[in-house]
């Protein structure tokens, strides 16, 4: 992965286990989908997005007040057993849903 001269921070993040997989929601203000990189590597989970918030004197834009800037988000997540099912994915407003359905429901756990 390419890295930029942004600060990286590890987004606020809940995991959830369930019977169907794993769920991951991680708030990342200012990303957009084509700002996201997920990748399935063994047992992990490795997620890239970056955030480019509009300058506050854009054109396009106009902000009084900009509370988040720019920022390569990285979470790194360790799985109990290899993934190789498709993630489910949304991005609404920020805020990031993936879905890691699990082949085997005994098998995939978050460590």
């Amino acid at each position: 992965m390419k890295h930029s001269h942004y600060p990286t921070v590890r987004p606020a993040a809940d995991i959830m286990d369930t019977e169907e997989g794993v769920r991951i929601v991680a708030n990342m203000p200012g990303v957009r989908a084509d700002g996201l990189h997920l990748e399935l590597e063994g047992h992990e989970v490795h997620i890239h997005a970056s955030s480019r918030c509009p300058s506050p004197r854009s054109e396009d834009r106009d902000l009084r007040n900009l509370e988040f800037g720019n920022v390569e988000y990285e979470l790194d997540i360790a799985m109990e057993s290899p993934l190789s099912a498709p993630p489910l994915l949304t991005l609404d407003k920020g805020v990031l849903s993936v879905f890691l359905p699990a082949e085997d429901k005994s098998k995939v756990r978050f460590v």
